[in-house]
């Protein structure tokens, strides 16, 4: 538990806190006072007038006038405590966590529940110690919740091939870091509910810290099960029904929208006055173009707010219970003795009634952000003086220089792509139905056609194929099946960015240019290729680990157009189209998925064939 009284614990003393109190008492000046706002107390549900006193790093005032060496007058906005993202993997930004911090604070975010278990998949141990390292000196609250699912799943029904593989022998001594909050998402639901040695070893060595759930339709005895664990929280909801359930589980909701999976519309209405102590929000995994365009958490907050919802209540569940759900005692309010994390903002809408009645029906702008009383811009500017934002410091990042993509094979050539058929004809195949705006898929089943014993994608009705191939230990293993969804017409897609094992995976209207795709990945060493026709490509690289880049999250949004905009000439329509196709590789999410050890049924956690015989 992070206790109020812990802010800058390491530098506590009496004289210390005996000036603080003297400020609260008006005997000293406060260094900053925020005067004429409308801000939220959380405890209550109201929105209350006066000033807000701030005094190193802390909120030592409230309501009772102050005098400050600083002064900013608000203008009328209202003050709300900073958004924490109750689950995000920051990997999933594409950028490292200082780039992160960079695209989020601006847009109200100050805090983050960080599960690395992406770059845990890929540099094991040491994906968590750096997930920790690199974010201790940032201005952003980073904390981190321990994977405990690498890969996500485990012998004897191990459905993909990670770059390590954790026990709990492997991440127990994490639990004694200041910023662990717990173990992060328990993906491996049939292991937990059978009582597998190894998960319930992780369970017991996390037992005094939070737990993470992961489990898509649970529900009844299962779920009831999944809950006697200690799992306290799950982010993988996609209706009302089930969010429902798993609240009266005493299972802590959290409404997620990312820049694949988007569940906010959906899940939004359950927040109400009791509710909003009980379901946080969280982006699990956005990139910074959509940052950009649509927001981080305020994203969420708009959604809720232009959908009428009790802004209360929002608000709330932005802040205050996320601080509650994983005891970080210290934020979350605006009251004395909590950290300054503070965010002002200004209703879209400019009508105003009857004092505090704010027309939220067009959202809210962000419109200042302070982080322990510093603003925003003044800890951007100290970050990044006056560094541009085309610079690319990847070399400082420990990661930097290690080989990414470690394949078998010298060259993938268009017929290892081949899927074989037990004869030639007409057959039923297995394929992988792709849900719009979602990471759950459809287990469809398509007459298609084999020749010469191999089953024939046919991208003109939409079948496509898609496969993956192992990158982290040269194995050699490779699996390929069927996509329908996708809609690639004349090119294809690489990336190695793969959930949750990162290996490559690369769909295209053609054998011919799937290869191709792949070898211009090889030629990056990991990242983001598309392939067009007449030899049109457009690539991002990103040399940690395969996932991430030092780049700007302006630079990083800009490649991300050019992608997209490719992806759309060849055929690919959907709004998020490679977080999208990197999904498809999650064994742990129903119904069908594919992975370098075949194509997986994802109820029932088991590999099938692609013909259906």
């Amino acid at each position: 538990m992070i206790s109020k009284a812990s802010i800058h614990e390491s530098e506590q003393t009496v004289a210390r806190l005996q000036h603080r109190i003297s400020v609260a008492r008006g005997d000293q000046p406060a260094s900053l006072v925020i005067r004429n706002t409308q801000w939220l107390d959380v405890f209550s549900g109201a929105w209350q007038s006066g000033d807000v006193a701030i005094f190193d790093g802390v909120i030592i005032g409230v309501a009772d006038s102050y005098e400050g060496a600083e002064v900013i007058d608000g203008e009328g906005g209202l003050l709300v405590p900073g958004f924490i993202d109750a689950h995000v993997h920051v990997e999933s930004s594409m950028m490292t966590p200082k780039q992160f911090l960079r695209a989020v604070l601006p847009r109200g975010t100050t805090s983050v529940i960080w599960d690395p278990h992406e770059i845990a998949n890929v540099k094991g141990v040491r994906g968590i110690q750096w997930a920790l390292d690199s974010t201790e000196a940032l201005p952003l609250g980073f904390f981190v919740m321990v994977p405990s699912c690498v890969p996500s799943t485990s012998a004897p029904m191990q459905l993909e091939s990670s770059g390590a593989e954790l026990s709990a022998a492997d991440i127990q001594h994490f639990a004694k870091h200041p910023r662990v909050l717990g173990l992060a998402e328990m993906m491996n639901w049939p292991g937990l509910v059978g009582g597998d040695l190894e998960v319930m070893e992780k369970l017991v060595a996390f037992q005094d810290k939070k737990r993470d759930g992961h489990c898509p339709g649970l529900s009844g005895k299962l779920l009831n099960a999944y809950g006697v664990a200690g799992i306290h929280s799950c982010h993988e909801s996609t209706s009302m029904a089930e969010a429902r359930e798993k609240l009266m589980k005493g299972i802590h909701v959290l409404i997620r929208e990312g820049s694949c999976a988007k569940d906010a519309d959906e899940l939004l209405p359950i927040l109400d006055a009791w509710t909003s102590a009980t379901v946080g929000l969280c982006s699990d995994d956005r990139n910074p173009l959509d940052i950009e365009e649509a927001g981080h958490l305020d994203c969420i907050i708009n959604k809720g707010l232009i959908s009428g919802i009790d802004p209360v209540a929002v608000f709330r569940a932005a802040s205050f219970s996320v601080a509650k759900m994983y005891g970080l005692e210290d934020r979350g309010a605006i009251a004395p003795g909590y950290q300054a994390d503070l965010v002002l903002v200004r209703p879209v809408a400019s009508k105003r009634a009857n004092g505090m009645e704010v027309d939220f029906s067009q959202g809210i702008k962000v419109s200042n952000v302070w982080r322990g009383g510093i603003s925003e811009a003044k800890l951007l500017g100290e970050l990044f003086g006056s560094e541009s934002p085309s610079t690319n410091s990847n070399a400082s990042d420990p990661f930097f220089g290690e080989k990414n993509l470690h394949i078998k094979s010298k060259i993938i050539l268009p017929s290892d792509f081949k899927i074989s058929a037990n004869g030639d004809g007409a057959i039923k195949a297995r394929v992988i139905g792709v849900r719009r705006g979602q990471i759950v898929t459809e287990a469809l089943v398509h007459d298609v056609v084999a020749k010469n014993g191999q089953i024939m994608a046919d991208s003109a009705k939409g079948l496509n194929k898609i496969s993956v191939i192992e990158r982290h230990h040269k194995t050699g293993r490779m699996a390929t099946g069927l996509v329908f969804g996708l809609d690639l017409k004349s090119g294809a897609i690489a990336t190695s960015i793969n959930h949750d094992c990162h290996n490559v995976i690369v769909t295209g209207s053609s054998d011919e240019y799937m290869a191709e795709a792949v070898a211009q990945l090889r030629k990056i060493d990991g990242g983001i290729v598309v392939v067009g026709e007449g030899g049109v490509s457009c690539m991002m690289p990103l040399s940690i680990g395969g996932l991430m880049t030092n780049e700007s999250p302006e630079i990083v949004a800009n490649k991300l157009r050019e992608l997209k905009k490719l992806a759309k000439k060849i055929g690919c329509q959907l709004e998020e189209p490679f977080l999208q196709i990197s999904f498809l590789a999650l064994p742990v999410i129903p119904k069908l998925k594919i992975t370098d050890r075949g194509l997986v049924d994802g109820s029932k956690f088991e590999i099938v064939t692609v013909e259906l015989v």
